[in-house]
């Protein structure tokens, strides 16, 4: 009996190991990992559809979803917008795979619970996520670092508009398009922008710039979703709803805020770049003491590394870093989180170590980096 339980791990890793997501994202261009903006660090834009003659994923026996999946299948792997697209099964990747897709999707869902009859797609620019029966048959995804909302959505619009030549989606002409969700129903559209704003926080002015740009479709929180728990200065803004209002509307409204934070983001960097060594002392610190975490600790929790490596952005803004860029900093706020890590060490850590390697991956991430002051 042991013997047959080991033969059947086995089979299962090896099937793992041959659907495995890492090695694909570790190759080739990562949208994350050449993007340089010291505030917009990215954008995420999603929509939820659901088959017109189908029941919701919830209602649905296991063979009727894997029907859905080959429905979809066919037509999203033909599709002229989306380069190599690959299909995986959930039940074929593991817990950490699944925990990759969320910190590179910068999604707000957890796929851990994602069995037989659901599944994910891929393509070759590592911008794109299709989910199929969590929630709604099918759930598209793309991530932008350019802050380019209306290119993004034109490219999210064109797939979608692929597939509905093909398959008729669940439209009421009072609701819009139908989800398991009601609040997710009307257009299905949800627009997140993720600012680093250290300074807005540092100077508590983000509720007053959001009372005097109120916007009653927008809302915000931290990287995992509670707006009382801002990890690493980043805060995600959203829509609220999806019903009643236009895409357009959504995307201007989204685009708007942003820019008005980024505005006013910057002028506070700039004011204490021209302040007196008084006024800068208190950040100098911040920056000084980030530095001396994040090249000297032996172990380093993930929410730690992000507030340090916050401050490391705020003193290279300052001029007091020399030697690494904000390219390189952005990149370690993504790699440095659990399910990267496992994946670039191959998942031969045990929990105990991980806080290490993290460090000592960071270490030698910012092994030129120099502290001026």
């Amino acid at each position: 009996m042991e013997r047959k339980r080991d033969s059947e791990t086995k089979r299962r890793r090896k099937k793992m190991t041959a659907h495995a997501l890492y090695p694909s994202f570790s190759n080739g261009q990562n949208p994350w990992y050449h993007n340089a903006n010291p505030i917009w660090l990215g954008s995420t834009l999603s929509i939820h559809r659901n088959l017109e003659k189908f029941h919701f994923p919830s209602k649905l026996p296991v063979e009727k979803r894997k029907q859905i999946i080959s429905l979809f299948d066919r037509d999203v792997l033909a599709s002229q917008s989306l380069k190599k697209p690959q299909v995986y099964k959930a039940e074929d990747l593991a817990p950490i795979e699944k925990e990759f897709l969320v910190e590179h999707f910068l999604s707000q869902k957890s796929f851990q619970q994602a069995l037989a009859g659901e599944a994910f797609l891929l393509d070759e620019s590592k911008e794109f996520l299709g989910v199929f029966n969590i929630k709604d048959h099918l759930y598209l995804h793309l991530v932008d670092s350019r802050g380019e909302l209306e290119n993004a959505w034109s490219r999210l619009a064109k797939i979608e508009s692929e597939l509905s030549k093909s398959v008729s989606f669940a439209f009421s002409p009072k609701f819009g398009f139908l989800s398991s969700d009601s609040g997710e129903c009307g257009t299905g559209l949800h627009v997140t922008a993720f600012l680093h704003i250290p300074m807005i926080l540092h100077a508590n002015r983000l509720q007053d710039i959001l009372k005097k740009n109120k916007e009653d479709n927008i809302e915000y929180s931290g990287l995992h979703g509670d707006p009382h728990d801002i990890i690493g200065d980043i805060v995600a803004f959203h829509n609220n709803y999806t019903l009643g209002v236009t895409e357009e509307n959504i995307l201007r409204s989204i685009y708007g805020l942003a820019t008005k934070l980024v505005i006013e983001e910057s002028s506070l960097r700039s004011h204490f770049k021209q302040a007196n060594e008084n006024e800068q002392a208190e950040i100098k610190d911040k920056v000084s003491r980030a530095y001396g975490i994040l090249l000297h600790s032996y172990q380093i929790e993930p929410i730690e590394a992000l507030h340090a490596l916050s401050w490391l952005k705020i003193g290279l803004e300052m001029g007091w870093l020399s030697d690494t860029t904000h390219e390189e900093i952005n990149q370690l706020f993504f790699s440095c989180r659990r399910a990267h890590l496992l994946c670039y060490y191959g998942q031969k850590m045990i929990p105990e170590e991980i806080p290490h390697k993290r460090s000592e991956f960071i270490h030698i991430v910012l092994k030129k980096l120099k502290l001026l002051i």
